[in-house]
């Protein structure tokens, strides 16, 4: 009797803290998502021939990473920030976001 006793109070116990757990809430401030901008299908080097243009008259210096990817660095008052510049025939992505780019990228693609 003691031992069924002991048994159901273990299981009570184990699965009213796995539910608890399983409700809690992780909260979404810390979720990034990718921010695709879409745009009508080009050849991939037409694609990466513009954004590079975009890049180096914004300022940009773009260096080759990927062929589907590049890296743009832009130093301002002494601080520097990159960005990866992803993309295909029919998208780009930016990480981190960075509007100023994004905008001239977007000019050169006719957006």
């Amino acid at each position: 009797m003691k031992k069924n006793f002991i048994l159901t109070l273990s299981f009570l116990l184990t699965t009213l803290l796995f539910t608890a757990c399983s409700t809690t809430s992780t909260g979404d401030g810390d979720v990034k998502t990718a921010n695709y901008v879409h745009f009508k299908a080009m050849p991939l080097k037409e694609v990466h021939a513009r954004i590079v243009e975009a890049g180096e008259e914004d300022g940009w210096r773009m260096t080759e990473f990927k062929e589907n990817e590049l890296i743009a660095e832009k130093t301002d008052n002494g601080n520097t920030k990159a960005v990866t510049i992803d993309f295909a025939e029919n998208y780009v992505n930016l990480t981190p976001h960075d509007s100023d780019l994004e905008d001239a990228i977007e000019d050169k693609l006719g957006l």
